[in-house]
């Protein structure tokens, strides 16, 4: 067994660049012994057909009031807001893409037919709160180029008077336009149809069948299955408002433990929304907090070598890359598999580490105990999701600092540094013997911090040291030990330096790395995180 050390390990030197299923098969404690007809959803038969008991429904009554605290659902006037704005960015859509379509020689109602917008992520699912943006495609005709969504379409959005922080992002992996309009944040998606929709057929029809994506582009296809996958998730659980109620507890629960980003290796939005509608599947008449329960304990045992999915892979459409172990070596290599239920099937989960997989689990296993104690009376709910006491759990630190004079050049320097932050997580992961890592999704606001630079970010990554307790030194750290991290450090300024748009915003961002002891880190970052505690302080927290 190892133990974490408290002895002092120095540190060195600043870096600045410019430029399978449960175990067990039994239901909750309060479980009622009255059994619900026999149904089958997903891959397999259901675990238990219980339905909950009255205290379990008071249990869920209880966690749903306590969430709404933390975790608030949109208000009605929210909403009716984000619709508006929906239906005025539709309009704006539907005018760019008549435009296009008469220099071409089509007339309005031709040009309309192929084209309009849908929702995507959260929104879709129905788990919306105030701060969120909504995720939107835009789906164009086979005549509208998505070069020129990302230039004339660009344009006609800055002219416009409800729009602002208007920024293309074309050269992003799933190129993107991330702006304002009315205040609500919108990411919009583009994808381009192949073929002109049939007469009578709806957008939303036509793009949940399988042949929308057949010869369409990998960017267009990449899109079209956030649609895709979110409108499938939704019909292949058991009750859409019980899966939603469940989603927003895990959601929030995954947000304060920090354990929410895909591009650092945890699992993202589609990730936690297939966790949580598997567990409905499995236990499809059980109360939400039955399924918070299940959901801890669920992936707290689950064998990892096998797949969360679903639905069955199915390959309806040849030319496209399914995820398949047995014949893809790369997809043997990924560590937690979750996969999407939308042709072609994709593992959700590939950039998951062996240190990100260590701390989901640790996360799981935390969980369903403190659920446990939540059920027995002695914690709340809210100490399900406490937050997770970053700085006071650790002792050393690495820090990036991005900083920014634009609001253009932060949205596009901020996405390829955080891009590219899994291959510091990665080059840090058995960089020296007795240390191991935990990174932080936490973007840290750095507005009006430095007189220089009024926009930016902080994150940090968490070192841990363990000192070995056989008689062999060398397979832990030991005291004394100094511990240089400016080779990894260099050569992650060297993968960011190779941004293809750093002279275009030359002098305009900056990346700054530190490794750093808990007595200087940032007051920004310090106080952010007390004020976190602060607001979930109860005498039964437990974190």
């Amino acid at each position: 067994r190892n133990k974490p050390s408290d002895e002092p390990i120095s540190v060195m030197s600043t870096v600045t660049s410019a430029g399978g299923s449960p175990a067990s098969t039994q239901g909750s404690v309060s479980a009622a012994a009255r059994q619900g007809p026999p149904v089958r959803y997903g891959i397999s038969q259901p675990i238990s057909l219980q339905e909950p008991a009255e205290a379990d429904l008071v249990l869920s009554r209880r966690m749903k009031e306590e969430l709404e605290s933390a975790f608030p659902n949109e208000s009605a006037a929210g909403l009716s807001r984000r619709e508006a704005v929906l239906k005025e960015l539709d309009v704006i859509f539907a005018e760019w893409i008549t435009k296009i379509g008469a220099a071409g020689g089509l007339g309005e109602e031709e040009s309309r037919r192929s084209s309009g917008i849908v929702t995507l992520g959260s929104y879709r699912l129905g788990v919306v709160t105030p701060e969120s943006d909504i995720d939107t495609l835009c789906i164009g005709p086979p005549h509208v180029s998505r070069e020129a969504f990302f230039t004339s379409f660009v344009e006609k959005l800055e002219k416009t008077e409800s729009v602002t922080e208007c920024v293309s992002i074309s050269d992003a992996f799933t190129p993107i336009i991330k702006l304002k309009m009315r205040g609500v944040s919108i990411d919009l998606l583009f994808a381009k149809l192949v073929r002109p929709l049939a007469e009578g057929k709806t957008l939303e029809e036509a793009v949940k069948d399988d042949e929308i994506i057949r010869d369409m582009d990998e960017k267009s296809v990449r899109c079209v299955n956030g649609f895709r996958v979110a409108d499938q998730i939704l019909s292949l659980v058991p009750d859409q408002e019980v899966f939603r109620q469940t989603l927003r507890f895990v959601k929030c629960w995954a947000r304060s433990r920090g354990i929410y980003s895909n591009v650092l290796g945890f699992f993202g939005g589609i990730t936690w929304a297939l966790l949580v509608a598997r567990v409905c599947q499995l236990y499809p008449y059980y109360a939400p907090s039955q399924l918070v329960n299940r959901f801890f304990r669920v992936y707290d045992q689950w064998n990892w070598s096998k797949p969360v999915m679903l639905c069955d892979i199915v390959d309806t459409v040849p030319g496209f890359k399914v995820w398949n172990p047995k014949t893809n070596p790369a997809d043997r290599q990924h560590l937690m598999p979750v996969i999407t239920p939308a042709t072609p099937a994709m593992n959700s989960t590939y950039n998951v580490t062996e240190t990100t997989k260590r701390i989901l689990l640790d996360e799981f296993r935390r969980g369903y105990e403190v659920v446990k104690n939540v059920e027995a009376r002695k914690a709340e709910w809210k100490d399900v999701h406490a937050p997770f006491p970053f700085f006071d759990q650790f002792r050393f630190f690495v820090s990036l600092e991005i900083l920014a004079k634009t609001e253009e050049s932060y949205f596009k320097f901020s996405g390829w540094v955080e891009s590219k932050l899994r291959m510091l997580t990665k080059s840090l992961e058995g960089f020296t013997p007795g240390m191991i890592i935990h990174p932080n999704p936490e973007q840290y606001d750095l507005r009006k911090s430095y007189e220089d630079w009024p926009l930016g970010c902080g994150m940090f990554i968490a070192l841990q040291f363990y000192q070995d307790m056989g008689s062999s030194k060398d397979q832990g750290a030991f005291v004394g030990q100094a511990v240089d991290l400016r080779p990894a450090l260099h050569q992650f300024l060297d993968v960011v330096n190779q941004w293809t748009e750093k002279d275009a915003y030359s002098g305009q961002h900056k990346l700054r790395l530190q490794q750093l002891k808990r007595p200087r880190l940032p007051e920004y970052a310090v106080q952010a995180d007390a004020k976190k505690l602060r607001s979930n302080t109860t005498p039964s927290s437990v974190v």
